[in-house]
């Protein structure tokens, strides 16, 4: 299947996962197995028997299915039974970047056995578009319109069995139920009416208007605000969790637009999400240090963001020597100052505290931090 996505995500805060953590180290070296399948397609399902995958992973049989049940008790996994698996939360850390990947998922879709859990799958893939723009429920319908079709038959059946009497006949040519109602009687001297078969109403297409730059932008800006609050709260254990962001305001867009506009890589939701990682390594940051944390805004501010970007707030030890214990502050830029302190002496502190743009004073505030940790 090399037509299909080879790359996944593995978030690594399935090791802080409290069902990951439960099982045995077999049933984690099964989950990455099944997670990094060739044969796994981009709605987090596959195709395969017992037997199959375990000489594919190389191991006993009764050893690959014990292994495999501790996953699926854990939650983690479902198994129709025979040749189907599927990872629930596989699109939650593979959420589709375009429209196109929702189309693309129709060739892995239709591969996929026939069974219930295949429904849903569907039934699951549906939920998750229905939480983004237009743009992705309109390709989820150009891709899988039969089975819009099909749910909206199947509804409107169980409709009319419960709301009406009238018996239930089958249009020639045509698999449809449809619901006859009895013809009605003609009145006195008129002549009865020759009955015409209805055609099936057309499906109406809703109009799609392109969308201008600024939805554009809107768009993609709560895009970066999901990647935020997975990254940085979501995923982060307590104590260490910021902010969470509730709204997409037009000064949010603004900044997520500025940053995009300056660099390259963010133009892409992948270089929102590294700069986020490297924002999870930050222990001043997430309020760690001391009784404050960065905010949404806070780390899109463009001087922020170069700091945040050059590394000058990843957690760190300061090189240890004479001078002091090593411990960092947690302050990047009183750190910078001690450090040149150490180097070059008391004399020129005050002048290199000027070039940097501090007040003088930091530098006594961290060196009293430094007596402090001692």
């Amino acid at each position: 299947m090399s037509k299909y996505k080879r790359y996944r995500k593995i978030a690594p805060c399935i090791w802080n996962d409290e069902k990951f953590r439960k099982v045995s180290n077999e049933a984690k070296l099964v989950i990455f197995f099944l997670l990094t399948h060739p044969d796994l397609t981009q709605l987090g399902a596959l195709r395969g028997n017992m037997p199959g995958l375990a000489y594919d992973l190389g191991v006993e049989l009764k050893a690959f299915e014990e292994a495999f049940q501790e996953v699926l008790a854990q939650g983690m996994a479902k198994h129709d039974g025979a040749m189907l698996i599927w990872f629930p939360n596989f699109l939650k850390y593979n959420m589709p970047e375009s429209p196109n990947v929702i189309r693309s998922w129709l060739g892995g879709f239709d591969d996929l056995p026939e069974s219930p859990l295949k429904n849903e799958i569907l039934q699951s893939a549906k939920a998750t578009v229905d939480g983004l723009s237009g743009a992705f429920k309109q390709a989820f319908g150009e891709a899988f319109p039969k089975g819009f079709a099909n749910q909206e038959q199947e509804q409107e059946q169980e409709q009319d069995k419960e709301g009406t009497d009238v018996p239930l006949s089958k249009s020639q040519g045509d698999c449809d139920v449809q619901v006859s109602a009895p013809p009605s009687e003609p009145e006195a001297g008129e002549e009865p009416e020759e009955q015409k078969e209805e055609p099936a109403p057309m499906p109406l297409q809703p109009e799609t208007k392109p969308k201008s730059k600024a939805e554009k932008e809107t768009e993609f800006a709560k895009a970066v605000v999901t990647l935020f609050n997975r990254v940085l709260v979501d995923e982060q254990p307590e104590g260490r969790k910021l902010p969470k962001v509730t709204k997409v305001t037009a000064q949010r867009v603004a900044l997520v637009k500025a940053r995009a506009k300056s660099c390259a890589e963010l133009k892409q939701l992948a270089g929102w999400e590294a700069y986020f990682q490297l924002v999870s390594q930050c222990s001043y940051l997430l309020g760690v240090v001391k009784p404050w944390s960065a905010s949404f805004d806070w780390l899109l501010n463009v001087n922020n963001f170069i700091k945040v970007s050059e590394g000058q707030y990843l957690d760190r030890e300061a090189a240890g020597d004479k001078g002091g214990n090593g411990l960092a502050t947690g302050l990047p830029e009183l750190d910078r100052v001690k450090q040149y302190a150490r180097q070059h002496g008391e004399k020129g502190v005050m002048g290199i505290c000027k070039s940097l743009g501090f007040d003088p004073a930091l530098y006594l505030k961290a060196c009293s931090a430094e007596l402090g940790a001692q």
